[in-house]
């Protein structure tokens, strides 16, 4: 503007780089640059679970999947295991012993006998059957032929993970001891234990650990009583001695508060689920938690019992124990009975949580169609640290058990109850039956949640992203349909050779199916260039992309 008035001319230009700013701020799909490309790293997989990678998707839908429940795999069969085991700490594989080991919880009634709670150790090759061996350790019912651990001061032991990273062989486990409070110990083998000089970490009974390899890190998820009751902090550490300032992880919030009342009455109306034995009348007829002293926040709403963090392909998973207290334990009147439910969650920054699932149940208890005679994971259900990986598929072991509250020696009221009443069925289940085994449930790798299209297809398109690799997989569901990758640039136009003609179909149920092109697979010309993938499915399931 020749002759106008400078101080006007440079508000004007201010005004427009203004104005262009927020423009492009607004629209990311067309100005998308090398620096706000998301870097695909060869082998990292990419999952749906949240939109991280998503930009858009059409005509497609999205589901969560549970796991396949293969089975009991470990229960109390020999005498030093008691009624009940239960774990906390999923089978840890050993390479250079090509074996599995698996340490677990081994509890008797008061009536068998002083010191009513062990630990042991069981093997397995194959992760479904396994053998308790003779350790000669500790000693029981007058010799030591048996799978018990001599924990330090016999305190609690059932944290417990492997670590092949660890330069001294006398640190390659490592475990948490103790039922109140956390302190670290370590063992060459499993079963000679030695207590580190480290500070207690502050924690309730339950909890988990686990060995984050990914990020070469520990993680103790520790129990504390919070405003909703049973909650979680979390303590990190490098080294397993020096521990990060325990804080906030997880806890059930208004949302789970709301569903919890639903979830309570449906159980209680369904005749085929097992029902707590005591159970508090609904707060929807004017009931009141009654004066007194009751631990865990009262009955008719939901806590977090324990929690597993695993991590998983760049970011954390969590699987939840939720428990429904029901009713406050009689006579004793010192907790509450109650049943429980698994949920799924994810976080990409040990803060922030996604629910997946709309928080239905991941892992729920069984029911009673098929009896109750060796039916254990009816009614209580714990989850373990992390999944086992097993190549197509990843196994969630968790412990089920029958009751939480013995309903074999007492009444509803809480007055005892003379076992000679017991029906011929429920002495076989309470009396003459253990309470509880370890169960085994399968996933598919990657399958928490899919993508899916039907017959008439839909397709994802991707952020931008920053291509490495030489090659493109995809985790796919299409034994009648197909799917075919588009590779586009930062201005939206395929990739010369990669178009939606020159892609090849994909089909079949694979975890793992080669993407391809007419002109070949490779996807090494590409290597630093920003692309955008755009998936065409029809008839198809995608649970993830990755390149190699």
């Amino acid at each position: 503007m020749i002759g106008g008035n400078p101080q006007f001319e440079e508000r004007e230009k201010r005004m427009c780089w203004v104005l262009l700013a927020a423009w492009l701020s607004l629209s990311p799909c067309l100005w998308a640059g090398p620096a706000d490309a998301i870097p695909l790293e060869p082998g990292k997989r990419e999952l749906f679970l949240d939109e991280h990678v998503l930009e858009k998707t059409e005509n497609l839908t999205r589901s969560f999947h549970r796991p396949r429940k293969r089975g009991v795999v470990l229960k109390a069969d020999i005498p030093s295991d008691g009624t009940l085991v239960q774990t906390v700490s999923a089978p840890m594989w050993i390479p250079d012993e090509e074996i599995y080991k698996f340490v677990y919880e081994a509890r008797h009634r008061p009536s068998e006998g002083k010191g009513t709670t062990y630990w042991a150790l069981a093997l397995s090759r194959d992760g479904l059957n396994w053998d308790k061996p003779n350790l000669g350790v500790l000693e029981f019912n007058g010799n030591k032929e048996n799978n018990l651990i001599d924990s330090p001061e016999r305190q609690r032991l059932w944290q417990v993970v492997y670590d092949p990273d660890d330069p001294d062989p006398g640190r390659r486990y490592k475990g948490f001891l103790g039922a109140s409070g956390r302190r670290p110990v370590v063992s060459p083998d499993c079963i000679h234990w030695k207590l580190l000089d480290v500070e207690k970490l502050p924690s309730g009974d339950a909890g988990t650990l686990t060995y984050d390899r990914e990020n070469r890190q520990f993680l103790g998820l520790l129990k504390f009583l919070g405003r909703y009751g049973r909650s979680y902090n979390l303590s990190v550490s490098k080294d397993f001695v020096t521990w990060s300032e325990p804080r906030f992880l997880f806890s059930t919030d208004d949302e789970d508060q709301r569903m919890a009342l639903d979830v309570i009455r449906r159980r209680l109306a369904d005749p085929g689920l097992a029902k707590p034995l005591m159970v508090d009348p609904d707060p929807a007829t004017g009931w009141t938690q009654p004066p007194g002293k009751f631990r865990n926040r009262g009955t008719w709403n939901v806590q977090c019992y324990n929690i597993g963090v695993f991590p998983y392909e760049g970011m954390h998973l969590g699987w939840l124990m939720f428990f429904y207290p029901t009713g406050i334990r009689l006579p004793e009147k010192a907790n509450t009975d109650g049943f429980n439910e698994m949920q799924l969650a994810m976080t990409r920054d040990l803060k922030t949580w996604k629910r997946l699932g709309n928080r239905q149940p991941f892992i729920a208890t069984s029911r009673l169609d098929e009896g109750l005679v060796g039916n254990y994971d009816r009614l209580q259900l714990n989850v373990t640290n992390q999944p086992v990986d097993r190549g197509d598929e990843l196994w969630f072991y968790y412990t089920g058990m029958k009751r939480r509250v013995p309903q074999h020696d007492r009444y509803r009221n809480g007055a005892p109850r003379d076992p000679s009443t017991l029906s011929a069925e429920e002495r076989a289940d309470w009396i003459e039956d253990t309470l509880s085994a370890v169960y085994v449930s399968v996933l598919r790798r990657d399958g928490f949640v899919s993508l899916d299209a039907e017959e008439t297809g839909g397709f994802l398109l991707t952020k931008p992203l920053k291509m490495a690799g030489d090659r493109l997989f995809l985790n796919l569901q299409a034994p009648e349909g197909e799917a075919r990758v588009e590779v586009l640039d930062e201005t939206g136009r395929a990739v010369p050779g990669f178009g939606l003609d020159d892609s090849a179909a994909a089909g079949g149920d694979q975890v793992r199916v080669a993407a391809s092109w007419k002109g070949g697979d490779g996807l090494s010309g590409l290597a630093g260039r920003t692309v955008r993938l755009k998936i065409h499915l029809r008839d198809a399931s995608l649970y993830s992309f990755w390149t190699e």
